[in-house]
């Protein structure tokens, strides 16, 4: 099973670039698409997040994009299934200094959980 890999935000995460935001952390992960796996970025959301518990924003053929807003911060995620891969792209914005604080305290573990998300994704689709 091929492990993610952190990449820089793909030039074909239209949707995710068009928000015009001067977002505070940005991260992307990205796995290989697996054989038989759907391409439809919709279905691999649900799969990495459990059943898309965060509102839609957008979504196109390749790209599905969902957001939230909290009283500290804002976040966006971008699930990009394009060239064989699929990319997970996360944006957040603080909203105070709250938010900054709150994930100081997630940023470590946002950075595990996504991409064993990611790869736990994967699994489930290539069985």
């Amino acid at each position: 099973m091929p492990r993610y890999r952190p990449v820089e935000i793909p030039e074909r995460a239209t949707l995710a670039r068009s928000t015009k935001v001067d977002w505070d952390y940005i991260d992307s992960y990205a796995i290989t698409l697996p054989p038989g796996a759907p391409i439809d970025p919709r279905n691999w959301t649900r799969k990495i997040f459990f059943g898309n518990p965060f509102p839609d924003r957008e979504c196109d053929e390749r790209e599905h994009v969902t957001a939230d807003a909290m009283a500290v911060l804002d976040f966006v995620v971008s699930v990009l299934v394009d060239d064989g891969a699929v990319t997970i792209t996360s944006l957040v914005r603080y909203r105070n200094h709250w938010g900054r604080r709150y994930f100081t305290v997630v940023r470590p573990f946002h950075r595990r959980l996504v991409p064993w998300m990611l790869e736990r994704a994967a699994r489930g689709f290539a069985r």
